[in-house]
């Protein structure tokens, strides 16, 4: 049995009359773009386009005439727009006249020319003219739209003489093409997200950091859907939590590690490889993938928890929790799926019992009021400000969480503040070093605990700012930063 074969041509035909000339156009059929890779490569139609000019007898146009076109609006599907600009016109050819020539001509709102001419029209013997037009679609991300279907737009044409003087014009002649290809991802989720913890159980270790390999784990699931130029972003519901005490969200960064043998590389996917640190914002972590899903496939992500002044800082042991939101966006920024999870770290890292520290009265504020202030430089005296208990040797450092003063986006070096410290009492056996205060670890004091009456010892504090150029070029407001005392057995 022979099964015969149909082919459909679709023809739209447009036909206008000014002063005894008319022009008609037709547009051919053009097989839809129905896959990722056409898609990205785009199309060009032979022939697509073809402008008839119908001249009545006597009529001469001298040499410079030209065809000029303007596009009506960008493409459309009713839903979804395409700019114009991405679609060109080509002159391919004509009959029955000479002296005609063109190039490729992209679209605009504007009248351009899509042919040049050395040669007069007359008529006869040119009564019939066909113009011969190539359409090329340019391929890439603005035809990945949320939406299939028939993009259409509609150009006017224009005949016009060596000075650009309209003879005949054709005001709506249909022009499209039609994306079959489906890439809104409907259907592809995020799975249930798995996360590795971490222990600071050192003082070293609070002070170098740490990062969890393959810490979290995001696993999708596609669903049978064909999902390109996808984008991965996070945001954190908050700071690293424990009690009363926290630790910024920006202190954690996640970095790209690797997906599944089998699936779509690193390369392929253009996954960056750098730390992104967290925000209560959201944040990028892939940027419109250059691969689609497999059929089930899971990222692994690298947390990276710095360390130094915002660990030391911590003043509670335990968890320290943060509820971040994953959310996974298609090609169009359009939200296809979203999954919440909490990631943590421990801090379990206590000086033995036998050490107790206490500071009174911890605030230090300087007030720049007067000229003499500038001038002299400022001092805050905390006598018996720091109290140390304890049952063997020791040694104090202390430290700032970062290098500076903050005041909004202007800052001050912390090393303008000086930090002094001294026994209330005499006691020889103490060692008592002055320092300029910095986001490094420096020892201020060290106790050998020569005896028993060297258990309980309290030590005035003195925080001093010499006369400063910094402070008096500055500008005003509050600048602030947090001192960290640690102690630690020597």
């Amino acid at each position: 049995m022979k099964i015969p074969l149909i082919f459909i041509v679709v023809v739209f035909i447009s036909i206008t009359k000014v002063s005894g000339q008319t022009m008609s156009a037709s547009e051919a059929y053009s097989a839809p773009l129905a896959t990722y890779e056409a898609v990205m490569a785009g199309i060009t139609l032979d022939n697509h386009l073809t402008v008839v000019t119908n001249f009545e007898g006597g009529m001469n146009i001298p040499a410079g005439w030209t065809l000029k076109v303007r596009a009506n609006g960008n493409f459309t599907n009713g839903i979804n727009t395409i700019p114009l600009q991405y679609v060109s016109l080509k002159f391919r050819g004509v009959e029955g006249i000479q002296g005609v020539s063109g190039s490729q001509v992209p679209l605009t709102n504007d009248d351009v020319n899509l042919i040049s001419t050395t040669g007069a029209i007359t008529s006869p013997p040119a009564y019939y003219v066909p113009f011969k037009f190539d359409m090329i679609v340019q391929g890439g991300a603005h035809l990945m739209v949320p939406t299939p279907g028939t993009y259409r737009t509609t150009l006017t044409i224009s005949l016009c003489n060596s000075a650009g003087a309209p003879i005949t014009s054709l005001y709506s002649v249909p022009l499209s093409f039609t994306i079959n290809y489906d890439n809104t991802c409907s259907g592809t989720t995020i799975g249930n997200i798995y996360s590795t913890s971490y222990n600071f159980d050192a003082y070293s270790k609070l002070q170098t950091g740490a990062t969890v390999t393959e810490g979290i784990t995001i696993p999708y699931s596609s669903n049978g859907t064909n999902c390109r130029g996808w984008s991965l972003k996070v945001k954190a519901n908050g700071n690293f939590v424990n009690g009363s005490s926290s630790v910024p969200v920006q202190n954690v960064s996640l970095r790209f590690n690797r997906v599944p043998d089998g699936s779509s590389t690193n390369a392929q996917i253009g996954a960056s490889s750098n730390p992104i640190a967290l925000s209560m914002s959201d944040v990028i972590l892939i940027n419109q993938s250059n691969a689609p899903f497999g059929y089930s496939v899971a990222h692994t992500f690298d947390m990276i928890i710095a360390g130094g002044g915002a660990l030391s800082a911590a003043t509670t042991q335990g968890t320290y929790s943060c509820p971040l939101i994953f959310t996974l966006y298609n090609q169009n920024g359009q939200l296809i799926s979203t999954k919440n999870v909490s990631v943590s770290f421990q801090i379990t890292y206590a000086n033995s019992t036998s050490y107790t520290l206490t500071l009174f009265d911890p605030s230090v504020s300087f007030g720049y009021s007067s000229i003499s202030n500038y001038l002299n430089g400022m001092s805050v005296a905390k006598k018996n400000g720091l109290k140390i208990v304890g049952y063997t040797a020791y040694q104090v450092i202390v430290k700032t969480v970062g290098p500076n003063l903050i005041n909004g986006a202007n800052t001050l070096p912390v090393s303008i503040i000086k930090l002094q410290n001294a026994s209330s009492t005499n006691k020889p056996g103490i060692t008592s070093t002055n320092v300029s205060l910095s986001a490094n670890d420096q020892v201020i004091i060290v106790n050998n605990l020569t005896d028993h009456t060297y258990q309980t010892v309290e030590y005035n504090l003195e925080y001093l700012i010499e006369a400063n150029s910094a402070i008096t070029t500055a500008p005003s407001g509050t600048y602030t930063t947090q001192v960290v005392f640690v102690i630690l057995p020597k």
